[in-house]
């Protein structure tokens, strides 16, 4: 049987590290955040490729850790965020890359959480 292209989207994310809910949310934040049409948005759109500033940004990141209860610091002044899981106390420097690669950490970071 072969899948149509929703339908595998859908199982290829669920196979990797991310559930597409946690990805049309991670869009939906960052559309509302940056005022842009979600339907602009792709997985591999990159922040910085729509305009995002520092204050945008911090804006996108408070929304996500109130929608996922996870903790998520910002080092000013730098494109990377700095992800400290509250579950393990570990900390690690991530480079804000795509929508998917920022839903993928959003989606790991959870889990850690839930101790999954």
């Amino acid at each position: 049987m072969r899948l149509g292209a929703a339908e595998h989207r859908s199982s290829f994310l669920r196979a990797g590290t991310m559930t597409v809910e946690t990805l049309d949310e991670v869009k939906r934040i960052v559309a509302k955040g940056l005022r842009v049409p979600i339907e602009q948005l792709t997985d591999d759109t990159r922040l910085e490729d729509l305009g995002a500033e520092s204050l945008d940004i911090i804006e996108i990141v408070y929304d996500i850790e109130e929608k996922f209860g996870i903790d998520v610091t910002i080092k000013p002044g730098d494109s990377s965020l700095r992800l400290k899981s509250e579950a393990s106390g570990a900390e690690s420097m991530v480079e804000l890359g795509t929508i998917a690669e920022i839903a993928r950490v959003v989606e790991s970071l959870v889990a850690a959480k839930s101790g999954r």
